[in-house]
């Protein structure tokens, strides 16, 4: 928790989702969705496989832009800042927001890049 949540007691969302449509070339994978992720809380993503759970996962640090013809529209904010912006610093995002899957996931580059 950051200084501000703690002093006033008062809940901080981390992450605010707002209208999020994610795009797999022409077939929309996510539609309409909007949700806060409160700082310093547990937060589950519980459906069937398939539902897109995986997909909004990936939309918080943008693992989707390494992948051609996947788009996402709306958006996502980090403690107030739209990650969703084309101005956004990638790898501080990612520095910021890191990914762990059960199964690995190949990125289309070498150790060195």
């Amino acid at each position: 928790m950051n200084q501000a949540t703690q002093s006033s007691g008062k809940s901080v969302n981390a992450i605010e989702v707002r209208n999020l449509n994610f795009y797999y070339g022409g077939f929309q994978g996510l539609r309409s969705v909007s949700l806060d992720i409160a700082e310093g809380k547990v937060t589950a993503f519980i459906g069937p496989s398939g539902c897109g759970k995986s997909t909004l996962l990936r939309t918080f640090n943008r693992m989707y832009s390494l992948y051609p013809g996947q788009r996402a529209e709306g958006e996502i904010n980090l403690y107030g800042q739209n990650i969703l912006d084309a101005k956004q610093d990638l790898n501080l995002l990612r520095a910021q927001v890191g990914m762990v899957f059960q199964k690995p996931t190949p990125f289309p580059m070498s150790i060195y890049d």
